[in-house]
């Protein structure tokens, strides 16, 4: 039998385990899986399929008396109408939902081990304490609690793959809880965020160009291609056309740090030596828009400007090319990595009250990073962004979450499950 431990020794043990983006996250979900299984969830792991990735899911059904019979929405008082969608009855329930991946601590220069948990000064440093690995221990290791109670809603844990670089684990999930049945009303996605209800996100949104061209000695420039001329070429639009229009002509969220839409080309790797035209060049771009802007007329604008381009470096192969072979692939192609929906709650919306009527702090704050709460949004939950920590501290060398902060957490946590308590 396994013995759930606490969530400080829990929370430790995950932090000791590398689950960073290029790790993977299977041997997290590997430590927890047993643990869920024990306390008497019905325990999903949901392989990605590359042998590093999984998403787990946790199901603790309603069971007290008539399962069938969700309790009428009720946003008044802390309690089991918290978690009633209103206008869909097959809806009910908390999803409490978190990833298990952590960004690379590559270069950077760490006080102590990143994976070795240190407390100091009220605070427990390591990669993940922040962003966001306490959230998800602190659940799990309220597992038994969960399964104690006589649950008159349903509660489910998940921790997904790939947060940190796609959030392809959070899409994945979606759908999987589509074929379990499980249909949750609300979800509290426990990023950090000093444990406020934060209603609303940006959504952020990459994309990658490849421009292929011909390489040459430049004293031949005529029998080359240069592909950073055109990477500059579309770089200046997308400032001038895309960017530059957010900020000219909206629209506007005074509510976020930055009130209008923001992105840019953010990255270029091209050329290989000052005596050589360049044969290809990669942009990595992105935008993160409102959560009001349709996403897909401003990647179908980019993907015209790509198209146009691809004719133009096509038309201007030359007759003699120095590389016949590298004049047949000359162009440039668009590749969409990732759009990740925004969230587009209010402070006084269905998720946040009821996470405030929980303990969480009220927030008008809307911020500008983007999380999976978009998606499960999209989905048909009502979402919010509440979890321990400061998102401050994410990413960083030393990152540390506040003692306080994982007791927050916690007390947070027990209140969601008496409020599904009959």
């Amino acid at each position: 039998m396994t013995s759930t431990p606490s969530p400080r020794a829990l929370l430790e043990q995950l932090i000791a385990l590398d689950t960073t983006s290029d790790s993977g996250n299977l041997p997290a979900v590997e430590l927890l899986q047993p643990l869920l299984e024990e306390a008497g969830a019905q325990v999903h792991v949901l392989p990605r399929g590359d042998g590093k990735n999984a998403n787990l899911v946790a199901v603790f059904p309603a069971n007290a008396g008539d399962s069938a019979a969700a309790p009428a929405h009720d946003l008044s008082a802390a309690g089991p109408g918290l978690f009633t969608d209103p206008e869909d009855p097959s809806r009910r329930g908390v999803l409490l939902a978190g990833h298990l991946d952590c960004v690379p601590v590559t270069g950077q220069e760490w006080t102590t081990d990143p994976f070795t948990p240190t407390e100091r000064d009220g605070r427990l440093y390591g990669r993940g304490t922040a962003d966001m690995k306490s959230y998800l221990a602190i659940a799990t290791a309220l597992a038994p609690e969960i399964a104690a109670a006589k649950r008159t809603q349903p509660v489910v844990i998940a921790a997904t793959w790939e947060e940190e670089t796609t959030c392809n684990g959070a899409r994945d999930l979606v759908g999987q809880l589509e074929e379990l049945g499980i249909r949750p009303a609300v979800a509290f996605v426990g990023e950090p965020t000093s444990m406020r209800a934060v209603p609303a996100h940006k959504s952020m949104n990459v994309l990658h160009v490849d421009f292929r061209g011909i390489a040459a000695h430049s004293s031949l420039l005529p029998r080359g291609l240069n592909t950073i001329r055109y990477a500059a070429e579309f770089t200046e639009w997308f400032h001038t056309e895309i960017i530059d229009g957010f900020r000219a002509d909206g629209p506007f969220d005074e509510a976020y740090p930055v009130a209008w839409s923001t992105g840019g080309v953010n990255r270029l790797d091209g050329g290989i030596a000052v005596n050589t035209v360049p044969m290809s060049t990669h942009l990595e771009l992105e935008f993160r828009a409102l959560p009001q802007v349709e996403v897909q007329p401003i990647v179908d604008r980019i993907a015209s400007k790509v198209e146009e381009i691809d004719a133009a470096m096509k038309a201007a192969v030359p007759e003699d090319p120095a590389d016949t072979t590298a004049a047949k692939n000359v162009g440039a192609t668009l590749e969409v990595v990732s759009l990740l929906y925004g969230l587009d709650g209010e402070a006084d919306g269905h998720a946040a009250r009821a996470a405030q009527l929980l303990g969480a702090d009220r927030s008008e704050e809307k911020v500008t990073y983007g999380t999976e709460s978009g998606i499960y949004e999209h989905a048909g939950m009502a979402a919010v962004v509440v979890g321990p920590g400061d998102i401050g501290q994410a990413h960083g060398a030393d990152e540390f979450v506040a003692l306080e902060q994982l007791e927050r957490c916690e007390d947070f946590l027990r209140n969601v499950i008496g409020a599904v308590s009959a």
